[in-house]
């Protein structure tokens, strides 16, 4: 059944599974992942991808830590989109600003529905009602 609430938990973990995007195994042929802003990417990348994950499971079973989690996930995301940026942008890739803009609209997007009061009083009607 489409429901806001099955798109909601489906973006989400679309989201999370986008910061796959800025791991190293992603980084363009030729270009050089050693060093520490790449392992912090890495990291910050997979706490993100994790994060979302949960968030959805909590969302989906209506659990009222959700919202949270995907708050934390999203802060988390948005500094490993950053770090990559200067990462990426170090190595060579050509185009790594466009990648860390996506993921930052999405995280910024995760941040305003469930930040802004009425915006998240909108979601949790529609989450833990429907």
């Amino acid at each position: 059944m489409v429901t806001i609430r099955n798109v909601g938990g489906v973006a989400l973990f679309l989201l999370g599974t986008a910061f796959l995007w800025i791991t190293p195994a992603f980084a363009s042929r030729g270009v050089s992942t050693e060093g520490t802003l790449w392992a912090v990417t890495r990291v910050l990348a997979l706490a993100a991808m994790a994060g979302f994950l949960v968030a959805t499971v909590g969302l989906f079973r209506r659990d009222a830590w959700w919202e949270t989690v995907a708050v934390l996930a999203a802060l988390v995301g948005l500094v490993a989109a950053a770090v990559f940026w200067v990462a990426a942008s170090r190595a060579g890739e050509t185009t790594p600003w466009w990648t860390a803009l996506v993921l930052a609209v999405g995280c910024c997007g995760v941040l305003l529905l469930l930040r802004v009061p009425r915006l998240e009083q909108l979601v949790d009607h529609h989450v833990m009602d429907g």
